[in-house]
């Protein structure tokens, strides 16, 4: 079979499908696919947004059961405007950690760094005032500790007491006491191999001196891990020290407090999980556990001075866990946390504690992220079969609906099981993909529209060609005739259109004339052939019917134009009819069929008028002999105000060199 047989594949044909549903569909699948990368690998945006929505859900969740151990010991402003400017002598701490254990307390935690002796000890004094005024005869040996120190030491080692220490991970050295941090006694970690390869590893801390570290019953460390927006939302339990697994200040209290002293450190899909008894705890890839903050912690609080010189209320402390720290605004131990608040350091403790004592950590699953990517996919996917359809507002009702299901969704799941799912870039996906497919689908149909005019313009040009066709097949002349002809009108125009009282000339209006242009003979089809063939001068009566070529075609284009019911009424057909009509017409009013004088005589007239003089002045007739430009020029120049409108005179003028090209361009001989 000849290879013409087969349909020819052009880009028109290939139009109607990359330029409907099938591009959709690619497009808002390729979306999607974008969009999962975010989730996979995501920007700086990405997780600051992700961080907010966090806090926006956790917001409304009910405060969970509260285990009711911790109570909050605060050395705040009352309790300095009583005692004294911080740091207090060590013999007053000394007294609180008594006071709190007569008052029936199981575990006593101090959130304080010493690492240095007291300078507020008698010896110490002593010491620094020799030193710094040279009254020691013999050179003085620095004090190792102090009497408040050991006052301190003293009342550590009575009762269940821990002290804080920081970990350094920036390369610092170890102040206060060396060695290893001191665990709870019989506490054993034992975990799978390979946890805690990923996890920070620390390289000096700040301890307190060797009197206290000995005689306390633990340390923990007390460092948080603070997101990149500044926002304390999770924390390490354990870390690495030395190749030993130490506890945070919080866990250590629930260890301390607990004979269940065994803790176990078991993988989860890519994560970790703490196991102690029947708690599990789940750890992020840097050993973090997520804090369940209250919208409001209601744990007791009792002042350092209430303690010190006061009664509390009966059995108020007896089994609780105290822990002890900084209260007061001027003392800066305060961190930002969710909900735009902020909170001591001190009661972050308690409230790590609590979540480690009832069991209520925000927990994010290893699936979590799986999760999120099919929920992403679905939701592109779903959202593009339906944008891609027809039927917008049931689209958007529907991806809507998807967007406020997936946060929904992930609230839920939030608030009623601590599970943190976050429904951003599910929730984000059918708003992108509804955005872009709906600014695609404009661009698709602004192009359907042009197509559209494109096919107007093309069909508008095919009834001109099939119209002025009719004139050439009766009049032989006017074959070349209306191409020159057309493009004197648009010379014509376009200088006309530098003038300010011609600005309405657009290039839309300039391009409507010349279109126009060959349909202003048009008429003459109605001219009998010995009129309009013949070679010699027409009489009176003859020349009297030729003159009513001009109505004659004025006649048929308003019955074209008012045969057609399209609500766009072919405006070029306008401009052929007034050319048709007044081409003939003078500037003086002497012209016909109708007559009409000055600014009467539509533009288009005026322009053809002085179009169809030059060229019949140039070009060989049978009848006459050509004219030079030259002559023609002379001609027309007389001509100004009387036959022709002055202006389009000049703008003639203006562009004679144009004139010259086009009658060479398309003469008779061509």
């Amino acid at each position: 079979m000849p290879s013409s047989s087969f349909p020819r594949i052009t880009a028109q044909r290939l139009l109607p499908l990359w330029g409907g549903r099938p591009l959709l569909i690619a497009a808002g699948l390729f979306l999607t696919l974008c969009t999962g990368l975010f989730l996979l690998f995501p920007p700086l945006f990405v997780q600051q947004t992700e961080l907010r929505l966090y806090d926006l859900m956790l917001a409304g969740r009910a405060a969970p059961p509260q285990s009711g151990i911790p109570v909050i010991v605060g050395i705040d402003e009352e309790s300095l405007k009583a005692y004294g400017q911080w740091p207090w002598p060590r013999y007053r701490l000394a007294r609180l950690v008594e006071r709190l254990g007569e008052l029936g307390a199981s575990v006593v935690v101090l959130d304080f760094l010493m690492p240095e002796p007291d300078r507020t000890a008698p010896d110490i004094i002593t010491f620094e005032r020799q030193r710094d005024l040279g009254l020691s005869i013999v050179p003085l040996r620095p004090v190792s500790t102090d009497v408040n120190s050991q006052r301190l030491a003293k009342a550590l080692a009575e009762r269940p007491t821990i002290l804080g220490y920081y970990l350094d991970f920036s390369g610092g050295a170890t102040v206060g006491a060396g060695g290893a941090p001191r665990i709870p006694n019989g506490m054993v970690v034992t975990a799978m191999p390979g946890i805690g390869e990923e996890w920070p590893a620390p390289t000096g801390m700040i301890r307190g001196i060797a009197a206290l570290t000995a005689a306390a019953g633990a340390e923990g460390f007390t460092n948080a891990q603070h997101d990149l927006d500044g926002v304390l939302r999770r924390v390490p339990l354990l870390l690495r020290y030395k190749g030993e697994y130490c506890p945070s200040l919080a866990l250590a209290a629930a260890v301390l407090a607990s004979s269940e002293r065994s803790l176990r450190i078991v993988r989860d899909a890519s994560d970790a999980v703490l196991i102690r008894g029947d708690r599990r705890i789940l750890l992020d890839r840097q050993g973090n556990a997520l804090i369940d903050f209250r919208k409001r912690n209601t744990f007791p609080y009792f002042p350092a001075k209430t303690i010190l010189g006061g009664n509390p209320p009966e059995g108020s402390l007896r089994g609780k866990i105290c822990l002890i720290g900084a209260w007061a605004k001027g003392l800066g131990d305060s961190h930002q946390v969710p909900f735009g608040r902020s909170l001591n350091g001190v009661e972050v403790h308690a409230t790590i504690l609590d979540n480690i004592l009832s069991g209520t950590f925000i927990s994010r699953p290893p699936w979590a992220r799986g999760a999120e990517l099919f929920a992403l996919l679905l939701a592109g996917a779903l959202s593009t079969w339906l944008l891609s359809r027809p039927g917008f507002v049931l689209s958007l009702v529907t991806v809507a609906a998807m967007s406020g299901g997936s946060y929904w969704v992930g609230r839920e799941l939030l608030l009623s099981r601590g599970v943190f799912i976050s429904p951003l870039l599910p929730m984000a996906t059918p708003v992108i993909v509804m955005t872009a497919l709906s600014l695609l689908k404009y661009g698709i149909e602004a192009r359907k529209v042009r197509q559209r005019n494109l096919e107007l313009i093309q069909a508008q040009d095919t009834i001109i060609v099939s119209m002025s066709a009719l004139t050439e097949a009766r009049d032989h002349e006017s074959g070349r005739h209306v191409l020159r002809t057309q493009r004197y009108v648009e010379v014509l125009a376009r200088q006309l259109a530098t003038l300010p009282r011609y600005a309405y000339l657009d290039e839309a209006s300039i391009e409507l004339l010349a279109k126009s242009a060959p349909l202003h003979d048009i008429g003459k089809v109605g001219i009998p052939d010995y009129i309009l063939r013949k070679p010699g001068s027409l009489s009176a009566e003859e020349y009297a019917i030729m003159k009513t070529h001009t109505l004659i075609g004025a006649q048929a284009l308003s019955r074209t134009i008012g045969g057609t019911e399209h609500p766009e009424k072919p405006v070029f057909l306008n401009f052929a009819l007034q050319m048709a009509e007044s081409h003939h017409e003078k500037w003086d009013g002497s012209g016909y069929p109708l007559g009409l004088k000055g600014s009467d005589i539509p533009l288009a007239g005026r322009l053809m008028a002085l179009a169809d003089v030059y060229d019949a002045l140039v070009s060989r007739r049978v009848y006459k002999r050509d004219y030079s430009h030259e002559e023609a020029q002379e001609w027309i120049l007389a001509e100004s105000g009387k036959h022709f409108d002055p202006d389009v005179v000049a703008a003639f003028m203006a562009r004679s060199a144009e004139f010259i090209r086009i009658a060479r361009e398309f003469s008779e001989e061509e």
